[in-house]
């Protein structure tokens, strides 16, 4: 089904789904999108700067890069790519626009690379990495989906089922670990109370305290 996580339980009920044994979650962007050059997704490609998940959607990367004021940006831009160099990426793309659009992949890279230091992204990896994620979780409102579904899934698993939940970086996991931990929470009665009054009790119990990340092997099959 072609839609957004968060409208699991609708897409259930219209499937005749009432319950289900097992959900997962696989969040972010997926190679597929990336290594599709078109889709405008990767700083290694030059293609049009698109970034969206879902072709229907109205914004754009582009309209982004070249709409939003500068502190906008760098808000973006530290938010959700963790970019040290934010404010000054944002301040070079607001300069290089009163020139010419940033219309492409490559033109928002090249930005990228000339305010990041070299030394910097040979330990860093690619200059663009954190801006282009940035900006693609922005058009896709990817952060903002993820509470929702999380709630719409534990209401759809029926007594014993299972969710496993898929993070690629920090701010995924962060979101991820909050909401399960809500769920899991019985009591919510402040600490002096003598007996609970809330009568809040637990939706799922957690399998695994920690996330569960990839071995050696694996790193190595699929870096």
């Amino acid at each position: 089904v072609r839609d957004n996580f968060s409208n699991l339980q609708a897409i259930a009920a219209e499937h005749g789904i009432e319950h289900a044994d097992g959900i997962l979650l696989d969040l972010g962007v997926s190679s597929y999108q990336l290594d599709t050059p078109e889709r405008g997704f990767s700083y290694i490609h030059d293609a049009p700067l698109d970034m969206r998940m879902d072709s229907r959607a109205s914004l754009t990367a582009a309209q982004i890069v070249n709409t939003y004021g500068e502190r906008e940006l760098a808000d973006i831009i530290s938010r959700f790519g963790e970019e040290r160099f934010a404010r000054r990426i944002a301040a070079r793309i607001c300069e290089q626009r009163e020139q010419k659009p940033i219309e492409t992949t490559s033109q928002l890279a090249d930005i990228c690379r000339e305010v990041i230091p070299a030394k910097l992204a040979v330990t860093s990896g690619n200059p663009a990495k954190r801006t282009f994620q940035a900006i693609r979780i922005a058009v896709n409102a990817e952060l903002d989906v993820i509470t929702p579904a999380l709630r719409a899934a534990v209401d759809l698993l029926a007594p014993g089922g299972r969710l496993a939940v898929i993070t690629f970086h920090s701010l995924e996991d962060r979101l991820v670990k909050t909401e399960l931990a809500s769920l899991s929470r019985g009591c919510t009665c402040p600490p002096d109370f003598p007996v609970c009054v809330c009568g809040h009790k637990p939706l799922v119990r957690l399998v695994t305290k920690k996330p569960i990340c990839p071995g050696a092997d694996e790193l190595s099959d699929n870096p």
